[in-house]
């Protein structure tokens, strides 16, 4: 029994350390492709340390439920390779231990793992994303930083064009200036030209001061009302040795608030996606029988017969007395008709822009209904996809006798690869109704886990699951049957 407890001792060490090695270097990879694709909204926003941060922090939290699958494959991959190589396995098999034993200490671990990963999509993951939601929307709406060019016309600043022909960034003047200030419409253009001059933001953050030296100011004269006959004096020039004026431009960052975000299916736990699951279904049905009421006898409304009876009430007859409304529509004098089919024409058009609407209304719902079943899904799947992962990377570790970061490494990200795009593939299908969706969020596990219980069964019975030569012995035997 005590060399059991040194032996899950040291299965444990050399998992453990692979482990968060191979975990960080997955987070930073998954941390690489988000900031790929929202660095288009953080360049050029200068943006204090604090803010990047502060983004940076969340959306690593949000990444870690998705990097610990990859993790325990890699490791498990390596570290069982390792011992694979080094002949650890063999002697541990030799001295009677089976497989399946030597898998257990490091499967409690990972049972664990997959609890963390469980509690940081439930506990975690939504409030981090609220945040991260709120700040990304923050960013976005951030006024770019000021990096006027030389030489073009730029137009970041809201309301005007600047032409600077040299900048001296060590004195922060600018040369050569000139602006157009487009104001509420064309009439109201001034062309402003100055020698120097200098730009910079007031201490709240909220103006753009500019300092400009030995210019002139060009004003149109059309909507000035001044008495001077415009054909002669078209615009004003003014000239002046200096002069400051104060530009609206908010370049602080207004932070949203995150609460604005709780309705998202990725910022809700899992009492709150059933929730909202409930509440969704609920709105569903009431959107759905009230349309049914609405439109049912609808059509027919408003028309009026003889200025006493409307449509309710020839329909009702009609049913009753089993009449035809082909001949209520006859009985009807020619002003009675063209009323008639006015009025209908009216309601008709009304009802079909209504029923779009509310097409629409319940295509927005059923969607964020789908996608709230969607992550509900996937705070069981993707915490089952650490166990999955294990099985899969340990049998096939043991199987490969290969270490390092050579093998394990490209057999990984193999596997990743197909998860991925079967996972992607599965949950795309769900969101747009395809698919069920528990067939289209568990897809990728009903995937695996053959491959998981194949592998670890080969493994345990020390199959040579790549071995060449064997592949080659038996298709040899199958082209001589064949030749025979």
């Amino acid at each position: 029994m005590r060399v059991f407890k040194r032996i899950d001792k040291f299965i444990l060490k050399q998992f453990c350390l692979l482990f968060a090695g191979t975990f960080f270097i997955c987070e930073f990879i998954f941390m690489m492709q988000f900031l790929w694709k929202w660095v288009d909204d953080l360049i050029g926003k200068g943006l204090a340390l604090n803010v990047l941060g502060r983004f940076f922090f969340y959306a690593s939290l949000t990444l870690v439920p998705g990097s610990l699958p990859l993790a325990v494959l890699l490791a498990s991959l390596i570290s069982f390779g390792n011992m694979g190589e080094r002949l650890e396995l063999l002697a541990m098999k030799a001295a009677g231990i089976p497989l399946v034993r030597i898998l257990r200490p490091v499967f409690i671990f990972v049972l664990f793992v997959a609890g963390g990963s469980f509690y940081f999509q439930n506990v975690v993951g939504p409030e981090s994303s609220k945040q991260l939601y709120a700040l990304m929307y923050s960013i976005r709406q951030k006024s770019p930083e000021l990096e006027i060019p030389e030489g073009v016309f730029y137009n970041e600043i809201p309301g005007y064009n600047l032409f600077v022909e040299k900048k001296d960034m060590d004195r922060g003047m600018l040369y050569g200036i000139m602006i157009y200030n487009q104001g509420v419409n064309f009439d109201d253009t001034q062309v402003v030209l100055a020698d120097s001059g200098r730009l910079q933001s007031t201490a709240d953050q909220h103006y753009l001061q500019l300092t400009l030296f030995d210019g002139q100011r060009f004003r149109n004269m059309q909507n000035t009302g001044s008495a001077m006959d415009h054909a002669t004096v078209p615009y004003m020039r003014e000239t002046f040795k200096k002069e400051v004026d104060l530009i609206p431009f908010d370049a602080s960052l207004n932070e949203m608030d995150a609460n604005l975000f709780n309705n998202n299916a990725k910022a809700k736990n899992l009492k709150q996606l059933t929730l909202g699951i409930d509440s969704l279904i609920h709105l569903l049905d009431s959107t759905g029988r009230e349309q049914y009421a609405q439109y049912s006898y609808g059509f027919l409304s408003h028309i009026r017969l003889n200025g006493r009876r409307d449509s309710a009430t020839i329909v009702e007859t009609a049913a009753k007395d089993s009449l035809i409304l082909d001949s209520v529509y006859a009985r009807m004098t020619p002003n009675q008709e063209s009323r008639a089919t006015k009025i209908a024409l009216d309601r008709a058009e009304s009802g079909e822009s209504q029923t779009e609407m509310m097409r629409e209304i319940s295509a927005f719902n059923n969607r964020s209904l789908r996608l709230h079943y969607l992550e509900r899904h996937k705070k069981f799947t993707l915490s089952l996809a650490c166990i999955i992962f294990f099985f899969i990377g340990a049998p096939l570790g043991a199987i490969i006798r290969k270490g390092g970061l050579g093998v394990p490494v490209v057999v990984s990200v193999i596997i990743f690869i197909l998860y991925y795009i079967v996972n992607i593939s599965g949950e795309n299908l769900a969101q747009n109704g395809t698919w069920e969706i528990a067939f289209g969020a568990w897809l990728s596990t009903m995937v695996l886990t053959p491959i998981a219980v194949w592998l670890t069964w080969k493994s345990n019975q020390d199959s040579a699951v790549f071995n060449i030569e064997a592949y080659q012995k038996f298709f040899n035997r199958i082209l001589k049957f064949l030749h025979l």
